[in-house]
C-alpha cells in the first residue's frame, strides 16, 4: 500500500511538471481536463455539470450525462471543454466520482486513484473539495455508529448534535479559508450550503427515526418542515449530491400526506401519483420540478408497469409546457407500452374493486389446449411495493421454449394500490386457482403447477404453499396450492426489523411470515439464497431451513457465495437455471413438457 502511494504521488508529480509546460495560447473559454487512472479498469470516464440522476436500491442507476472519453492502454485520459462562466463539474469513473470547480481558460491533471491529486489552475480549490467529502464522511460515519442513541434524543438534542458536527466542519472550512486569499465567492457559497443540505437530510429523517427507536412520534416545532425547506429553491446544485439527496427527501416527505411529520414509510401508502402531486405543488423553480418531473417518469419506467403511471403521463402530457422532456418521457412511455408485445397474450386472471390484474403467458411453440403443458408462474420482485410482471419475461421465455406454458403475474402492490401485503399474496393464490380454473383453454395440466418468483415474489409464490389464510372468492372451488416451488432471495421471516413489514402489514407481519408457518405435507421447494443478500440476510434462509426439515418437506437448495440479493453475477445465474431444470425434469415437469 505504501508504495501504491508513493506511485500515485510520483506520478501527480509528473502530471504538475507537464502541466507547467502546457500550452499557455489557449482560447479563454476553454478548459481542458487530463490525467490518468492509476488502475484503470472502466473503458471510459465522465465529465458532467449536468443534473445528477436519482439513485433507488432496486434498479442501477448509471450516470451517463455529460461528455465521455477514452481511457488509452497508459490509463491516460484527456478534456477539452468550453466554458463561459465559473462552475462546479463532476468526474465519474465507475463508483468514483470527483467533484471540480472549473473557470474559463482552466488546465488541471487529475489522479484517480485511491489517492485523488489535482493539479494546476484553482487546484488549491479542488484539493479542498476532495478534503471537504472527507471530513463529511467522518460526520456521516459519526452518525451511522451512534444512530440509536441520536434519533432517542428530543429535537432539540438532536438539532444541537447536528449543529456539532456541521460547526466542526465550519472550522476546517475556516481553516483552509484562512491559509489562501481571494477564494471566489461562488465556491465558498457551494461549500457552505453542501454543509447546509448534508445535516438538512438528516433533519429530515429524525421524525422517521425518533419514532423508529423510541416508538413515540416526535415533538416538532410548528414550522419544522417550512425551516427544512428554506434551502430547497436552488436549481444550481442540481448537479450536486448532497442537494439531489437532500431534495428527494423532502420530496418523498411530502409525498406521504398527512403523515409528514411522523414516520410513514411503514404506511402501505400509494406513490405514484403522490409523488407526481408533490412535485407539482413544490414551491421551488420550474427547472427543479422539471428535473423531479423527469426523474420520477424514470424510475416509473424502470421500475413499474405502464398501467401504473399511465395516468400520470397522460396528466403530464396537458400540463407541460416542457416540449424536450415531455418527448422524453413519451418515447420512455412507449418503448415500456412495446414490451409488452412480448408476450402471447395478456389476459385479466382477476378484478378486485375496479382494479384489473393480467396474466402475461408465453405459450411453447405450436401449443395447443390438447397439450396439457406444465405451468410455470412467475411473481416478481419489489419488496410487495414496486415492480413488473415484464421483469419476469425473460425465465417465462426461457421455460416457454422448454416447453412449459409460462406466466407472468400482475399483483397488487403498496406503491400502486396503497394495499397492505396480505392482498399481495391473496392475488398470487388468485393467480393459481385461475390457471388451474382455465387449465383446459390454456393446455395446462392443473396437476403441474410450478409457482416462482424472486424476493418478494419468491415469498408469495412459498406463501401460496404455506399458509391457508387470505383467500378472496374468486375461483374458490380450486386449490391455490402449487405442485412445486421454486424460490429466488426470498424474504423468510417478516417479524425481523424496524417494524416495516408489521407497519404495511397492519399488525400482521407474523401472520404472512413463512418460518412461523411452516407445517408438513408442504410440496417440494427448491430454494436459492445469496450470502451477501442485505435485504433477506442469509440466517433468516438457515432459519428456514431448519423448520422445513424438522417437518420432513422436501426442501432442496443452493447457497451462491459472495453473490448479493439481485444476483447480478452471470454464472450464478446460470447455475440456478441449471439446476432449476434438473429440478424440474426430475419431477417429470420438464420431461413432461419435452415429450
Amino acid at each position: 500500500m505504501v508504495k501504491k502511494g508513493i506511485l500515485q504521488l510520483l506520478t501527480f508529480g509528473i502530471l504538475l511538471f507537464f502541466f507547467s509546460c502546457g500550452d499557455s495560447t489557449k482560447k479563454q473559454s476553454k478548459v481542458v481536463v487530463s490525467g490518468i487512472v492509476m488502475s484503470p479498469h472502466e473503458g471510459e470516464v465522465r465529465l458532467s455539470n449536468e443534473p445528477i440522476p436519482l439513485e433507488n436500491e432496486w434498479s442501477t442507476v448509471t450516470d451517463a450525462t455529460g461528455v465521455a472519453t477514452t481511457i488509452d492502454g497508459e490509463g491516460h485520459f484527456r478534456f477539452e471543454i468550453e466554458i463561459e462562466n465559473p462552475s462546479f463539474y463532476r468526474i465519474n469513473l465507475g463508483n468514483q466520482k470527483v467533484s471540480l470547480y472549473l473557470t474559463p481558460n482552466d488546465s488541471l491533471a487529475v489522479t484517480l486513484g485511491s489517492i485523488v491529486g489535482i493539479a494546476g489552475a484553482n487546484a488549491h480549490l479542488n484539493t479542498y473539495l476532495q478534503n471537504q467529502k472527507e471530513e463529511i464522511g467522518k460526520s456521516e460515519g459519526y452518525i451511522y455508529r451512534n444512530l440509536a442513541s441520536l434519533y432517542a434524543l428530543d429535537e432539540t438534542g438532536f438539532r444541537k448534535q447536528m449543529d456539532s458536527l456541521k460547526n466542526a466542519n465550519l472550522v476546517h472550512y475556516n481553516t483552509f479559508s484562512n491559509s489562501v486569499e481571494n477564494i471566489p465567492p461562488m465556491f465558498e457559497k457551494h461549500c457552505m450550503v453542501t454543509l447546509d443540505n448534508h445535516y438538512k437530510y438528516y433533519q429530515l429523517l429524525y421524525p422517521s427515526g425518533h419514532e423508529i427507536i423510541t416508538g413515540q412520534k416526535a415533538e416538532l416545532p410548528a414550522n419544522y418542515l417550512e425551516e427544512m425547506a428554506l434551502g430547497l429553491n436552488k436549481p444550481q446544485l442540481l448537479n450536486d449530491k448532497k442537494y439531489i439527496a437532500y431534495l428527494d427527501k423532502y420530496v418523498e416527505i411530502m409525498s406521504s400526506g398527512k403523515f409528514k411529520n411522523q414516520r410513514y414509510d411503514n404506511y402501505p401508502l400509494e406513490k405514484i401519483n403522490a409523488r407526481y402531486l408533490a412535485i407539482k405543488n413544490l414551491s421551488v423553480d420550474q427547472e427543479i420540478k422539471d428535473y423531479l418531473f423527469e426523474q420520477h417518469f424514470k424510475i416509473c419506467s424502470t421500475n413499474y408497469s405502464t398501467k401504473a403511471w399511465a395516468g400520470i403521463f397522460n396528466q403530464f402530457e396537458k400540463e407541460t409546457s416542457n416540449e424536450k422532456l415531455l418527448a422524453k418521457v413519451k418515447n420512455d412511455f412507449q418503448k415500456a407500452l412495446a414490451v409488452r408485445e412480448e408476450p402471447d397474450e395478456i389476459r385479466i386472471y382477476k378484478t378486485s374493486n375496479e382494479t384489473e390484474l393480467d396474466a402475461h403467458i408465453f405459450y411453447p411453440k405450436g401449443h395447443n389446449q390438447e397439450d396439457e403443458k406444465s405451468a410455470y408462474l412467475y411473481f416478481h420482485g419489489g419488496g410487495w411495493s414496486l415492480g413488473m410482471p415484464e421483469a419476469g419475461y425473460d425465465a417465462c421465455k426461457r421455460m416457454s421454449a422448454q416447453g412449459m406454458v409460462a406466466i407472468s403475474f400482475e399483483y397488487r402492490l403498496i406503491d400502486v394500490h396503497g394495499n397492505v401485503i396480505q392482498k399481495s399474496l391473496e392475488d398470487a393464490k388468485s393467480a393459481i386457482r385461475w390457471v388451474r380454473a382455465h387449465a383446459s383453454e390454456l393446455g395446462i395440466d392443473p396437476n403441474k403447477i410450478v409457482a416462482t418468483g424472486f424476493s418478494a415474489g419468491a415469498h408469495l409464490a412459498a406463501s401460496a404453499a404455506i399458509m391457508d389464510d387470505f383467500v378472496s372468492e374468486d375461483n374458490k372451488s380450486f386449490s391455490s396450492i402449487p405442485n412445486l416451488v421454486i424460490t429466488k432471495s426470498s424474504s423468510y421471516d417478516l417479524t425481523k426489523g424496524d417494524g416495516w413489514f408489521d407497519g404495511v402489514s397492519r399488525g400482521q407481519a407474523q401472520a404472512i411470515s413463512l418460518v412461523q408457518n411452516v407445517k408438513s405435507g408442504l410440496p417440494p421447494f427448491l430454494s436459492f439464497h445469496t450470502t451477501e443478500d442485505h435485504l433477506a440476510p442469509i440466517y433468516e434462509f438457515f432459519h428456514f431451513k431448519g423448520v422445513m426439515e424438522e417437518h420432513n418437506n422436501d426442501f432442496q437448495f443452493q447457497i451462491f457465495e459472495k453473490i448479493g440479493h439481485f444476483f447480478r453475477d452471470k454464472e450464478a445465474r446460470e447455475k440456478a437455471n441449471e439446476l432449476t431444470d434438473e429440478f424440474l425434469m426430475e419431477r417429470g415437469f420438464l420431461a413432461d413438457s419435452k415429450r
